[in-house]
């Protein structure tokens, strides 16, 4: 099983952590789960994608016996796509927060409009409740 894991690994794939695990207690089931950015599913264009890291010999700025991995145009364009989508994905969740927050402002404002209406409500009742009982006191 470590030798798989291990090619999953080279190959890009990460263990996906559930957040019932938390990533610090040992999962009671031996099932584990692996994603990549290209193993989607109904997506089979995308497998020509994963490849396996290649990491070239020693170079010239590194320290030596440091090895450094090179990207390669496509790794670099789907991390591109990856950010641009994780970005228009927090614009697009700004833009509705934005607006829960203002009608959440208008509802606090209705509320205590609401408020308002009630105390009025409840000091013309009394005054009602007043008159009602000195006439069938009078009575």
């Amino acid at each position: 099983m470590a030798s798989f894991v291990r090619q999953l690994n080279m190959y890009g794939f990460r263990k996906v952590v559930h957040i019932e695990q938390g990533g610090l207690v040992k999962p009671e089931r031996d099932d584990t789960e692996f994603q990549h950015p290209c193993f989607l599913r109904g997506q089979e264009q995308l497998l020509e994608n994963i490849k396996r890291k290649v990491t070239s010999a020693i170079s010239v700025t590194a320290p030596p016996g440091t090895q450094v991995s090179t990207l390669r145009s496509e790794d670099i364009k789907i991390r591109q796509d990856s950010v641009t989508k994780l970005l228009t994905d927090v614009q697009l969740m700004k833009g509705k927060q934005e607006s829960m927050d203002s009608k959440l402002l208008a509802m606090k404002h209705e509320n205590e409009a609401l408020w308002r209406e009630v105390a009025s409500l409840r000091q013309k009742h009394a005054q009602q409740q007043k008159v009602v009982n000195k006439t069938t006191t009078m009575g």
